[in-house]
């Protein structure tokens, strides 16, 4: 115990019985560190609170339905509780038996009433008394059934388990606050994909993000080993234990099940206008058709799975063939066009269910930093296609790197190398994510990585560097006001960041620049 829970328990003990519960006994048991300490006493919350108050301390009081007394003292936290009738009693309101362990603070001995200790020596998770009865009282105890399983690898009594499948539905009336801060401790496990597994087992995934599992049984192309479901829990499982990250890679390729589809060709007169347009039943998706329009044209493109009406543009070309035609390419190429931004698309539609900014930090930024990462991640190996194949210009790759963790990591108004790094460490955690590489691929991959690495270190060192007095005089000279002033830093910020030869004090550049910028 700590100076302060001693100081405290033992005032308390000369008034009357109290007793350690719940996290801090279960990990004391384990022999480990616990962070939460649960205590219940005979006393009154009422008569509590007065007595912490005329002792020095300043109480709590949280809840709504089961009310505590909370006291904090240097980053220490005690949370009070009232001790309803007898400890089996009391013990019967509580979760699992590996947290209905008392230990009496007074007489310094285990009090058991449910076997819990046995539980934790056998590593069996138990529900306290009825499964049915526990989950309907909160039904939140699914998801921490979830997490308490990985964390401490127990198995769970099926009657718990079969409880948590038949009752996923009461999650309904759980606040998402609660909901998601309980994802986000599983999302950072160590063993984060038998979580996922887990979820997915008693219906969770099914229930509130099928989003994610109708991935399962996706077929992906030639360069993957496993399907859509398999992949992401590769990606997820091989991503650092951030918050951030984890979700972005349990999300990332949401969007390939929307573009799932097969190369194929159609030919006929392509009609419509805005942004619809048609050869006869298909529906053709794709950029600057109105050039096309009225005209019979050939299609080589890639028809949806799921809405088979639909077909993406590859390519387009006028055709000599007046008729109405398709056919399939013989070992035609399976394609996901534009999954990124689909991913993007639907995560957007379900942030609204959970309360992410509470768990991803920075508010709204941090649902924002969520969505720009699944938009982008496919970015790294766009960009470097032809180094990827081990086709390099090595005169041109040096400045390509750097003005790719420029363009990435700059965000309008600070460079964010931090941004910039995760996006690398989600590209290596799909990059492997069961694909099919070989030693060469890895050596191609890991020069790649470190050479945008040491470009972000130095935009982030030179950015910090850079003077901008002789900019801001020649704006006053220039008399540049408003936006203008903005807009014009930006062209010499990128600039100079992507030439170090070039600086803001020099006038010859800034008078270049600025007519460029003045003939726009």
């Amino acid at each position: 115990m700590t100076p302060f829970q001693k100081e405290l328990f033992s005032r308390l003990s000369e008034i009357t019985r109290a007793f350690l519960i719940g996290g801090a006994v279960r990990d004391q048991i384990l022999n480990l560190k616990a962070k939460d300490v649960d205590v219940v006493t005979e006393l009154g919350l009422d008569e509590l609170e007065q007595l912490l108050e005329q002792w020095g301390y300043k109480p709590f009081r949280i809840g709504a339905k089961f009310q505590t007394v909370s006291v904090f003292h240097e980053g220490e936290r005690i949370d009070f509780a009232e001790l309803i009738h007898d400890l089996e009693t009391d013990a019967l309101r509580r979760d699992f038996t590996i947290n209905a362990i008392y230990f009496d603070i007074q007489s310094k001995e285990w009090v058991d009433p449910l076997g819990g200790i046995k539980d934790l020596r056998e590593k069996c998770l138990r529900a306290c008394g009825s499964p049915v009865d526990r989950i309907k009282e909160d039904p939140l105890r699914i998801i921490r059934m979830v997490r308490f399983k990985v964390k401490y690898q127990f198995d769970i009594d099926e009657e718990l388990l079969q409880a948590a499948r038949t009752s996923i539905g009461l999650l309904d009336d759980v606040a998402s606050e609660r909901i998601t801060e309980e994802l986000g401790r599983i999302m950072v496990l160590e063993d984060v994909e038998e979580a996922v597994r887990l979820l997915d087992d008693i219906g969770y995934w099914q229930a509130y993000l099928p989003e994610f599992a109708r991935l399962k049984g996706l077929v992906q192309n030639q360069y993957h080993s496993k399907d859509a479901w398999e992949h992401t829990l590769h990606v997820v499982r091989n991503t650092p234990p951030k918050i951030l990250l984890r979700f972005a890679g349990l999300f990332h390729d949401l969007g390939k099940w929307e573009t799932a589809s097969r190369e194929c060709y159609v030919w006929g007169k392509l009609e419509g206008s805005g942004r619809d347009y048609h050869l006869e039943k298909f529906e053709i998706l794709g950029k600057n058709l109105q050039r096309w329009r009225g005209q019979y044209v050939e299609v080589h493109g890639a028809r949806l799975d799921h809405y088979p009406e639909k077909i993406q543009v590859k390519h387009i070309r006028q055709s000599s063939m007046r008729k109405n035609s398709f056919e399939w390419v013989v070992d035609g190429k399976r394609h996901f066009l534009g999954h990124e931004k689909e991913s993007a698309r639907l995560v957007q539609r379900i942030l609204p269910r959970f309360r992410f900014p509470m768990i991803l930090g920075a508010g709204p930024s941090g649902e924002k930093e969520l969505l720009w990462l699944i938009e982008n991640h496919m970015s790294v190996t766009l960009a470097f296609m032809s180094e990827l194949r081990g086709e390099s210009n090595v005169n041109q790759l040096h400045h390509k790197i750097r003005r790719f963790a420029w363009e990435k990591g700059w965000d309008g108004r600070e460079y964010q190398k931090e941004r910039l790094l995760n996006l690398l460490e989600l590209w290596r955690a799909d990059f492997f994510g069961g694909k099919q590489r070989t030693p060469q691929d890895e050596l191609i991959f890991e020069k790649l990585q470190k050479d945008i690495i040491v470009a972000a270190q130095f935009l982030e060192k030179r950015k910090q560097e850079l003077n901008w007095g002789v900019f801001e005089n020649f704006l006053r000279e220039k008399n540049v006001k408003g936006k203008d002033i903005g807009e014009f830093k930006e062209i010499i910020l990128e600039t100079v960041m992507l030439n170090e030869k070039n600086q803001p004090e020099n006038l010859a550049l800034l008078e270049k620049e600025y007519q460029k910028f003045r003939r726009r």
